[in-house]
């Protein structure tokens, strides 16, 4: 995944390496071209999945984000703050009404469809088993089905696109009535960390890195933030194996009121008997799923860490409205 490609409306696609090169401090957004008649991605009429869980809920008493009250902000800690507020964005763009239509269009069958094509669909035509390596927490079975009865005349890399275009006309809305110097420097900041972490983190990670930023402060943070959120995730299936879990206890061993327990495993595939859960373990793996993302944030500064805490944080708040 390290060329870049051609989109189907022939523009290049930019390849996210590591920090030190200058496209970074540039912002990759500027090196990407709007297509006409095309979208963003030079996908027409494209966007997005369909999803089947409420939308999202936070407890009231949880901050959404926050840098831990220390005088120091070091890159583990900015790691941890960011987790839950990029998740929290992401889940609420994948699940957005507007992507069932496209969905259907793109011949992409059940609720997950688009959600499974589209985030894999940076690996291209690869084998079923692959991808449900890469996506780890999803039954392997379903994300096979899935991959093996969609449409083969879309090919899987335009659907990535096409769920990237619908993450940047989401951001587009969502954060219409932000600063957009701020929006802009979420991407910035963000581009740099994903930059700066090694692409094995995760093969969805590596992919993502490889998608072209559409050029507007609010498209490119989305996707910039998606990308990060691949990178967490990435990580988070390393470590929950490493604690001896793997994805079927992890998902019984969660806190998220969303994603966790008997009723979420068995949407995402799972059967019983579902194993017990195991909260210490849960805590360990999300320790080492920090400790995995923080080199990343290294390249920033501590004042920038900072400010991107801050920034996503302002995000987070605005799709709460």
């Amino acid at each position: 995944m390290a060329d870049a490609r051609s989109s189907p409306a022939g523009s290049k696609v930019p390849t996210w390496l590591l920090a030190s090169d200058p496209a970074w401090s540039r912002g990759l957004g500027r090196h990407c071209r709007r297509e006409s008649g095309g979208g963003v991605f030079g996908v027409q009429d494209v966007v997005g999945e369909v999803g089947v869980v409420p939308a999202v809920q936070r407890d009231p008493e949880r901050p959404v984000a926050s840098a831990p009250m220390s005088t120091t902000l070091s890159p583990a800690e900015a790691a941890e703050a960011v987790a839950r507020p990029i998740l929290e964005i992401g889940r609420t763009w994948m699940q957005d009404p507007s992507a069932a239509p496209v969905a259907e269009r793109l011949g992409l069958a059940g609720p997950f469809g688009l959600w499974t094509v589209g985030r894999a669909g940076v690996m291209g035509e690869a084998e079923a088993s692959a991808v449900a390596a890469a996506i780890g927490f999803m039954a392997p079975d379903k994300v096979m089905s899935i991959w093996e009865i969609r449409d083969r005349g879309v090919p899987a890399w335009d659907v990535a696109l096409a769920y990237a275009e619908h993450a940047a006309r989401w951001g587009r809305e969502a954060f219409v009535g932000l600063d957009p110097a701020v929006v802009a420097r979420c991407a910035e900041l963000g581009g740099r960390v994903a930059g700066a972490t090694l692409p094995s983190i995760s093969a969805l990670f590596a992919g993502w890195r490889t998608v072209p930023l559409p050029g507007d402060p609010s498209g490119d943070a989305t996707v910039v933030l998606q990308t990060l959120r691949e990178m967490r995730g990435g990580a988070h299936l390393a470590a929950v194996h490493a604690v001896g879990l793997g994805p079927h206890a992890a998902i019984m061993s969660t806190d998220d009121p969303i994603r966790g327990g008997s009723k979420w495993a068995e949407t995402f595939g799972w059967t019983a008997p579902h194993p017990d859960g195991d909260n210490d373990a849960r805590l360990e793996a999300e320790r080492l799923t920090t400790v995995a993302c923080a080199p990343g944030f290294g390249a920033l500064t501590e004042d920038e860490r900072r400010e991107f805490v801050d920034v996503v944080a302002t995000m987070r708040a605005a799709i709460d409205g």
